[in-house]
């Protein structure tokens, strides 16, 4: 890895989890996520891009979108926020994010209130042991699971 190489890889990992802390009125210190304005992105964004606009553009074997529903973005958004990308987990912040990425105007968009209802049962916390459920993962949590493992494989090959 060269300099300039070094330099772009540090800049884009500063720019996607950079974090201030701000004053609330109580003078408490709260994390807030420092988005960029809409359309600059950096490297890293760019990929999570691509990778969500090709997930929404992805049909299964029966010719049926693999995202369907706004729900189903309860998948989308554990792995973004996890440790693969690294996207802020807060609503708000999340929300911002994709708003800063263009992609809040999907075929299936980002609703806060629509992930925030889904309550997946039998999955694991971390997204990324999600992969092990294909096969065995009833009908509702299925609905996550698809979009999700569809989107770290998709993730995995924008990064190549």
């Amino acid at each position: 890895m060269n300099n300039e190489d070094l330099k772009d890889f540090l800049s884009s990992v500063v720019a996607s989890a950079k974090q201030v802390n701000i004053l609330t009125g109580d003078h408490a210190s709260a994390p807030y996520y420092e988005a960029g304005v809409k359309g600059s992105t950096t490297k890293t964004e760019e990929v999570i891009k691509r990778a969500v606009i090709r997930l929404m553009e992805e049909k299964d074997e029966n010719g049926k979108y693999i995202v369907s529903e706004q729900g189903q973005f309860f998948g989308i958004k554990a792995v973004l926020t996890s440790s693969l990308c690294g996207l802020p987990s807060k609503p708000a912040d999340f929300a911002r994010v994709m708003h800063n990425l263009e992609l809040d105007n999907l075929r299936v968009p980002y609703v806060y209130e629509s992930v925030r209802k889904i309550l997946p049962h039998q999955l694991p916390q971390n997204v990324e042991l999600w992969r092990q459920y294909q096969n065995s993962a009833d009908d509702y949590s299925m609905k996550q699971v698809a979009p999700a493992v569809r989107l770290m494989d998709i993730l995995e090959e924008e990064k190549q």
